[in-house]
Formats: C-alpha cells, structure tokens, sequence
C-alpha cells in the first residue's frame, strides 16, 4: 500500500518532542515496518529522518500563534492542501490518512485525486482549542471540522472521540489506543543507563517517582508535589520531571518549596531519544491528570511506562483504565491524597513495583506496540473499502 500521511497542524513539528510529534513518527514508522509506502507531509520538519518513510516539508508561510494566526492558518491550510495535491496527482497513492487540525477540512483531496481517505481523531481540535487557548473564529474552525469528518472513515484514540466523531457526520470510527515502541523501550537494554543517571542525578538508592510529558495545565503535576509533601515526613524518595511547557514555573515553585526534604530534579525537555534512558531511572512514573467531564486522551506517557517495564499510579478515566488494566494503580483525579496513597504502597514495596512492572510490560507488548496500532489502522481502512464494494455489500447482506 502507498500512503500519503497529511499533518496540516503547523504546531506539529516533525521529529519535535511533543506528545503529538512523537505520535506521528512513532505510527509512520511502524507503518513503514509493516511493508507500507509512507510520505509524510507537514508544514514544519525539524528532523525529517523516520526510518523507511519520506518526509516532505509544505511550505506554508509563517503562521503567528494565538489569534493573530487564526486567519493565517486558514489560508496555510488550503496552500498546504493545493501543494499536497500537486505532489500527488499522477501518482500511484492508495490512501490518504489525515490528522484532524484545526481548520483543516481535508481539502477535497478524495475527490481530486480519486483515493480513499481515512482521517485520524485525537482531540475534538475547536473545542479543545477554544477551552484551553483563544479561539476566534469558531465557526470556521467548526464548519472545516464537520468537512473533514463528513462521510469519513475515522480511527480516534478512544471510545469518546470515537463517538464524538460519529456525532458530526463520520461513517465509522474504530478505536485504536496509542501504542508505544515496545523494542526501543525494553528495559533490558536501558538498566545500565538508567543506573548511570540516577548517580548522576543525585538520586542513589531512592525509589524516584517520575512525570515525562509537556507541561500543561491539565496534566494535573502539582498534584505530584502535593502527594510528595504528604509523604516527605515518612518515606525517603527522589522526584524526576522530564519536560517543559506552560507550566515551568510552577514546577520550579513546586520543587523549592521542598527545600532539600526530598531529592528532586526537572530536567526540561530533553531528546526524544533519550527518553528511555530517564524512564530506566525510575522506579514509579506518575500521569496525575485532573478532573475532567470529558477526558478523551489516550496517554502516551502511560504507554511508553507499560513498555518500559514500570509501575504505573495514573488518574482513573476510561481511556486510561482501557489502557492500563490491572498493571498499575488508579486513583481519583485531582485526589492529592489517593495519589500519595498510592505512591506511598509502591515506594513501600519494591516487590510489587516490579510485579506491575512484569504485568505492563507484557500488556504493552499485546495490546500497545505501535506495530499493532498500525496493523489496525491499515485494516480500518481496507475493511471500509470492502464493506463499500459491491462484493462487500454482497458479503455484508449475505
């Protein structure tokens, strides 16, 4: 299968270090490992090396963040579209698979190029925007929303978006979690760097409990410090954050209200792949997300934990209860107290931190491999195309 991979957001670089960055690499990777042609098209590429895959950057201008951008992002959107469609037309493509962004509509390319066209939900683009940011022009980020999803085939990365997308016109929507690189996690190859980096850090013998991802608001980190305040008095323990975002100075606020009772390091950002090795280095990762009505992520982070081997205390949602089973701890979100409860049982039992360990690693390798993540979305589309053929509407009706 040739594959044409549209991510039409300006503000998902390729090879960056964001959770959605690493979404796209990580699938047009194990794509290509499963014998699919990819080209990956984007506006912006900072790294364009992702094994067995092109990548074309789309010049689109310069697109101004915040409100000043938003009529610059509508126009980047249809040259993004007119130049994909330029690069593609005479060419052998079997399908094209599209990120939903923010005012990207799909721009008609199925029609234009007469390709299947499968499109990819990981966030209710508009409304998230419009909760966590500005957006002015809601209307038209709605109006290019309901385009894109209008009739489509769609894979969202959980039940709620899955539904959400049914909601506004999609044919069908499968569910397919996010996965991790199992291989390039396994923990067998990364004990004696995450051995190095605890020394380095200053961490020793201490069980450490880590955060990894970006830094925003509904990640829910101060909650760590507050769990970490109830337990400095009773247990001995390191805090490791990996990441940046809005919420630098928070976390700086967070670690010097410590003064010294707890051993405790933010790195900032650091390479995608180094991420690894920080995970080898702790004993315990954390995903403490906050209360939401309408919580539809499917967390990387959790993930790529599972698939290095570690136990996991993350907020208890459906997604995330979907995707980490049995193989760690759930607690309320927003619940400081649950959290340090939680926290407190595995730092008090490094027996059963290693059997959640053993029981994620081993769900990750089953269930969140991005080589079956890819297996699935190739098979979402291929069987859209045969329910649509006569001899699958034969098969259907028979």
């Amino acid at each position: 299968m040739r594959l044409a991979y549209l991510v039409c957001d300006p503000g998902i670089p390729i090879g960056g270090t964001k959770g959605a960055s690493v979404h796209v690499a990580s699938l047009s990777r194990a794509l290509a490992a499963i014998g699919v042609e990819v080209t990956l098209f984007a506006p912006k590429v900072l790294d364009p090396r992702i094994p067995g895959v092109e990548v074309v950057e789309v010049p689109v201008g310069p697109v101004p963040s915040g409100p000043a951008g938003e009529l610059r992002r509508i126009e980047a959107a249809r040259v993004f579209y007119e130049q994909v469609a330029q690069r593609l037309e005479g060419t052998e493509c079997d399908l094209v698979m599209e990120r939903l962004a923010l005012f990207a509509d799909g721009g008609g390319l199925e029609r234009r190029l007469g390709v299947d066209r499968l499109v990819e939900v990981n966030a209710p683009v508009a409304a998230e925007r419009e909760a966590h940011f500005v957006l002015e022009y809601r209307d038209a980020a709605e109006d290019a929303e309901a385009r894109a999803l209008a009739g489509a085939t769609v894979v969202a990365v959980s039940q709620p978006l899955a539904e959400w997308a049914l909601a506004r016109g999609a044919a069908t929507a499968e569910v397919i979690p996010n996965g991790a690189d199992t291989s390039l996690l396994d923990p067998a190859r990364w004990g004696a760097e995450g051995a190095r980096l605890r020394a380095e850090l200053g961490f020793g013998d201490l069980p450490v409990i880590g955060f990894v991802g970006s830094l925003k608001p509904w990640h829910g980190v101060e909650s760590i410090f507050s769990a970490a305040e109830r337990l400095a008095g009773s247990h001995h323990s390191g805090l490791l954050g990996v990441g940046d975002g809005p919420g630098r100075e928070m976390v700086q606020a967070g670690l010097a209200r410590f003064d010294g009772r707890v051993t405790a390091v933010a790195t900032g950002a650091v390479p995608a792949d180094a991420v690894p090795s920080y995970l080898a280095a702790m004993d315990v990762a954390v995903a403490p997300y906050l209360p939401s009505a309408s919580f539809y992520f499917s967390p990387l982070k959790v993930a790529e934990a599972m698939a290095a081997g570690k136990a996991v205390v993350a907020s208890d949602f459906p997604p995330v209860r979907e995707l980490l089973g049995d193989c760690g701890l759930l607690v309320p979100a927003g619940d400081a107290t649950a959290l340090a409860g939680a926290l407190e049982k595995l730092i008090g039992s490094a027996d059963l931190r290693a059997e959640l360990g053993e029981r994620a690693r081993t769900r990750a390798l089953e269930r969140a491999d991005w080589v079956g993540v890819a297996r699935r979305t190739i098979s979402a589309a291929q069987s859209t195309k045969r329910s649509a053929s006569p001899e699958g509407a034969r098969a259907a009706n028979s």
